[in-house]
């Protein structure tokens, strides 16, 4: 008698709990969460998780924001909510009565207006709405005539009209508005911790600068036991600003960013005595700071011992004794040194001394003086990396030493090898070297960058050398979302055909200048990475209409096309690609 065995059982995974649905796509990342809740109505539900909606940002970008018309009339349809809301150049209907927010508005904890054209009446009417709002920002709103800022009235018989004790966090950023203005908004908004005003004031005279930055003074001077986060990136400032600070004695923020360009004085200079005073500090951006020196470094590392991100990028006056110091930071997570002008001893010194645990970011770009054996140093001391940015240091980067970054930083999620002219397939693959990574007696090994699982971002661009044999042997990255190949010469048809079967959730792929790239790689890209929503192909010049066509007909999650100087190309593109739904810009002159 013969047995038949039954057939296998498939698991129904769309029937699931949905308590177990949410605890796995935890797991994932919100493009890949986004992708998945496609399956099926349940997996749809458990993609809306309230805790999922909190990460995600709802961005409406150049519509009129009326509830009569889409998308807002679709939105109003909706269960869910959205806590984080995004508006870029939109206009508010004229009406302040709004359905949306009425019902939505509760829900919301941050909301974002950048160069939208709104007014007094409708803005206040919104924000009334918002009764848990934590974060609102006001990006360059002062670009257009009827402004946010212009002809405000916010007093009445001598009263303050509108208070938002809810809001934390308030953005100003890229905007110039005069003192009576800013008083009036941080007046409304008494539970402010944080205040960012970065790049504010571009277009101001001097006198009108020094105005606003006493009142800034005034304004942190007031609320000096509150206030816990100060943003004045791309704001320069100078001693006497910096002396005013020191006067709020009760001020310990936690977040502080600033450009110091002038020279310290000799005498009793106020930005050390400001390094000695914040002992609470744990985020600190002094990016472009020409000021800060070695001295300044060292006060950093022996007050600010609670600091976990630094920013030093091209503050030029830093050597390689203070920069090796900094690593001395038990607590230091973030470090940017990009455009310093070091050497490789201070990371190779500053390596005995750091945290090694806790150190996830190092960015070291444009350092020319960095070379191969600072980057083995660097694979072998900071191996919990997950960014890594060694872009533009072209000498760094070689076939040996980039065997040691892929086999130590088994962690990275970003990675940035940007014109590293040295490195060829040899080096991506570890096939054919010369010289083997590891040789112990009769065993050899090499290792590929394919080792690198969590890859999500890799920017390889102007890595000339890099051929379709790395692609077709090395680039096999499931969970990669951007990758920048522009400026590999010799890319071809064979590397991408590989590429878009071993990468195929890429949403942004930037192949320009790659004079080989044709409408056959086109068509592949089309019909392969569904996820696509960001396609460079600028300056590549064997693109023709026909490739157009297959943008047309299969990509229909694109968002931004960059065809600038494919002249085979119609003018009339953007009238081709009208049935992409999705498509908010093609840059193509």
């Amino acid at each position: 008698m013969k047995l038949i065995e039954p057939a296998p059982i498939e698991p129904d995974f769309g029937n699931l709990p949905i308590e177990l649905l949410v605890s796995i796509f935890k797991y994932l990342s919100i493009s890949d969460r986004n992708a998945a809740s496609f399956t099926c109505w349940k997996w749809y539900e458990a993609s809306k998780y309230l805790g999922f909606a909190r990460q995600m940002v709802l961005h409406l970008v150049g519509i009129e924001f009326d509830d009569g018309k889409p998308p807002v009339a679709d939105l109003l349809q909706s269960p869910h909510v959205y806590p984080d809301l995004k508006l870029t150049r939109v206009r508010l209907q004229q009406s302040v009565y709004s359905q949306f927010w009425r019902d939505f508005g509760p829900a919301i904890s941050e909301i974002t207006f950048e160069k939208c054209m709104i007014w007094r009446e409708r803005i206040i009417k919104v924000l009334k709405h918002m009764k848990n709002l934590k974060t609102a920002r006001f990006v360059e709103c002062d670009l257009l005539r009827d402004d946010l800022f212009k002809e405000w009235k916010f007093m009445e018989n001598g009263l303050l009209v509108n208070r938002f004790e809810s809001i934390g966090t308030l953005s100003l950023a890229k905007n110039n508005f005069t003192e009576l203005q800013f008083g009036a908004i941080v007046e409304m908004m008494p539970n402010l911790t944080v205040l960012d005003l970065s790049n504010c004031f571009s277009y101001v005279d001097s006198i009108s600068k020094t105005v606003m930055l006493r009142c800034i003074l005034r304004f942190v001077c007031d609320r000096q036991c509150t206030l816990k986060g100060l943003i004045m990136k791309g704001i320069s400032l100078d001693d006497i600003f910096l002396r005013g600070l020191n006067k709020a004695t009760e001020l310990q923020l936690e977040s502080f960013s600033m450009m110091y360009q002038e020279k310290m004085p000799l005498r009793d200079p106020a930005v050390i005595q400001f390094l000695r005073q914040q002992l609470e500090m744990k985020v600190l951006d002094l990016s472009n700071s020409n000021g800060i020196t070695d001295y300044c470094l060292d006060q950093i590392v022996h007050n600010m011992t609670k600091l976990k991100v630094l920013y030093l990028n091209s503050c030029w006056n830093v050597c390689d004794y203070g920069v090796s110091q900094i690593f001395r930071l038990r607590n230091l997570e973030k470090l940017d040194l990009s455009h310093c002008r070091i050497t490789k001893k201070c990371i190779i010194d500053g390596g005995s001394y750091c945290n090694r645990k806790l150190l996830k970011e190092l960015h070291l770009e444009q350092i020319d003086t960095l070379d191969e054996d600072c980057v083995v140093k660097i694979g072998a001391n900071f191996t919990y990396l997950t960014i890594l940015n060694i872009g533009g240091s072209s000498s760094c980067m070689t076939d040996w030493s980039a065997q040691y970054i892929f086999y130590n930083l088994t962690n990275l999620e970003v990675a940035n090898f940007e014109r590293s002219t040295k490195i060829t397939d040899a080096g991506f693959t570890g096939i054919d070297l010369p010289q083997k990574t590891f040789a112990i007696w009769d065993i050899e090994e090499t290792f590929s960058i394919d080792r690198l699982k969590k890859l999500r971002i890799l920017k390889v661009s102007g890595c000339y050398k890099l051929t379709d044999f790395s692609l077709r042997y090395a680039f096999k990255f499931m969970e990669l979302k951007e990758l920048s190949l522009s400026r590999c010469h010799q890319l071809s048809k064979q590397g991408i055909e590989k590429l878009v079967t071993n990468c195929p959730a890429l949403e942004y792929l930037d192949l320009s200048e790659c004079p080989n790239i044709n409408d056959n790689c086109v068509e592949l890209i089309a019909q392969n990475l569904k996820r696509l929503s960001t396609l460079k192909l600028a300056n590549c010049p064997l693109v023709s209409e026909v490739g157009l066509g297959y943008i047309s007909e299969y990509c229909k999650n694109l968002k931004y096309l960059y065809v600038r100087g494919c002249f085979k190309l119609p003018p009339d593109i953007s009238e081709r690609l009208a049935n992409i739904t999705t498509l908010r810009q093609v840059y193509k002159s």
